[in-house]
């Protein structure tokens, strides 16, 4: 009977072992399939974007802008702490946008601007050698006679083509020919906002004339990265740059007319070096931000213009000019 007894006690206690190990097992084979499922649950949409978290005018960094809203007193305060001027052209009402562009995001490009581009921190330190000014799109100032006119009508303003956007004067360069005039322009063209790499490329682009640098600023930001102007803007390249763009120009005809002239001018300041230029006739009839990313469309789609201009160049001069045909001629000359 003890015996007997000892066998039964011996079997439940293996059974109750057994149902035990089997609750685990059971366990440990539904554990893993819910962790995976966890892991690697499919995407049906994608989650949202930081535009699409952002609420309306509400900037994510603590520390605002020290925008002036005063034209006069931005001008004063510029000349006067010799930097440059940088004025922010916006729009956030229908009533502010010109009926050309009614049909355009206008209003969300501005916004998209604010929120996103100026909360990045390398635009933010672009700043810094600015004196900043933020005025509506329909800004009027007024002039020495007392008369109010729109701020587009000023001089350089017009390259704006009535979009929102960037305009720099430059105060800094006390002794150059270009003192107090527009030296660079960013507009939101068809309501698209500016990135922030072409924001910050455009804060930071080296002194000289608007047309300088807006075809530098072509340059820079194309997608495929060319090097050629990331040398030195040597001063006696740039004017014989200048000078075959205005060349062209007046004549209406595109091409390297009088290019060994212009090596030996340069080489024989220098001491030598190696030569190089590109050349691009734009289309009629458009502006001249749309006039600089056209020449560069049209050298990255050339073999020969392309070779000179991705490559990395000791000294650059770029600079475009408009014809009375309406087209731009653009030119880069380089010294190696």
């Amino acid at each position: 009977m003890r015996t007997r007894n000892h066998r039964l006690l011996a079997n439940d206690t293996a059974s109750r072992f057994f149902l035990i190990l089997l609750f685990f097992v059971t366990m440990s084979m539904f554990a893993p399939a819910q962790q995976r499922y966890t892991v690697n649950r499919p995407v049906t949409a994608p989650p949202p974007t930081l535009k699409e978290n952002l609420p309306e005018y509400v900037p994510q960094r603590t520390i605002s802008i020290p925008w002036e809203t005063n034209y006069e007193y931005a001008m004063r305060s510029a000349k006067y702490s010799t930097r440059f001027l940088l004025i922010y052209l916006y729009a956030d009402s229908d009533q502010d946008i010109p009926e050309a562009l009614a049909s355009m995001p206008v209003i969300p490009a501005c916004r998209e601007f604010e929120t996103i581009v100026l909360d990045d921190g390398f635009v933010r330190s672009g700043l810094d050698k600015y004196v900043l000014l933020k005025l509506p799109m329909d800004a009027e100032i007024t002039d020495e006679d007392g008369m109010k006119k729109p701020l587009y009508s000023l001089p350089g303003f017009e390259h704006m083509a009535d979009h929102p956007g960037l305009v720099v004067i430059d105060f800094a360069h006390r002794d150059a020919p270009y003192y107090g005039e527009v030296v660079g322009i960013l507009p939101f063209m068809r309501g698209e906002c500016p990135t922030t790499s072409q924001t910050e490329t455009f804060l930071n682009l080296p002194p000289g004339t608007l047309t300088q640098r807006t075809l530098t600023y072509a340059v820079r930001i194309h997608p495929d990265q060319p090097l050629s102007s990331d040398g030195e803007p040597l001063p006696i390249v740039v004017q014989e740059a200048t000078a075959h763009a205005l060349y062209q120009a007046e004549r209406g005809v595109l091409g390297h007319q009088n290019y060994g002239e212009r090596c030996y001018r340069v080489k024989e300041v220098l001491g030598g070096g190696s030569p190089s230029e590109i050349c691009a006739q734009s289309l009629s009839g458009l502006s001249l931000y749309e006039g600089a990313i056209a020449s560069m469309r049209l050298w990255r789609h050339s073999g020969a213009h392309w070779s000179i201009c991705r490559k990395s160049q000791t000294y650059y001069g770029y600079d475009m000019a408009r014809g009375k045909n309406g087209c731009w001629y653009a030119v880069g000359f380089f010294i190696n």
